[in-house]
């Protein structure tokens, strides 16, 4: 009967693996979200060149996001030539912290739940 019931130890690794998941996607939710606040508050801040005519919603300027690293980036032509700025950016090592607790946890806490029953 004791041999069905978890150990202390997995339970406890478990309990950590998740927690550290759980911290890991807050940080990421933060970075993301963090990005999107900063783009907004820009506009009423130091009005950049680029923020300003993608504000006033000319063709020529356009605002786009990248996953990883997390920033905004804005896009117009000086000229008729493409110009990039970069509008808002998250800290790198509070990216890399939050996305290697993630994915630590989550593959963890998957291994933990699975490797019992893959003995069977």
């Amino acid at each position: 009967m004791a041999a069905a019931q978890p150990s202390v130890a997995r339970a406890l690794a478990l309990l950590v693996a998740s927690g550290a998941a759980i911290v890991g996607m807050v940080l990421l939710a933060v970075c993301y979200t963090g990005i999107g606040v900063s783009t907004l508050t820009s506009q009423n801040d130091d009005m950049d060149p680029c923020v300003a005519a993608y504000s006033a919603g000319t063709d020529s300027a356009s605002v786009r996001y990248t996953a990883v690293p997390p920033r905004a980036i804005c896009t117009w032509d000086v000229a008729g030539e493409p110009t990039e700025v970069v509008v808002a950016s998250a800290s790198t090592a509070l990216f890399a912290v939050g996305a290697v607790l993630a994915v630590g946890g989550v593959l963890t806490s998957v291994g933990l739940l699975v490797a019992p029953r893959l003995r069977r």
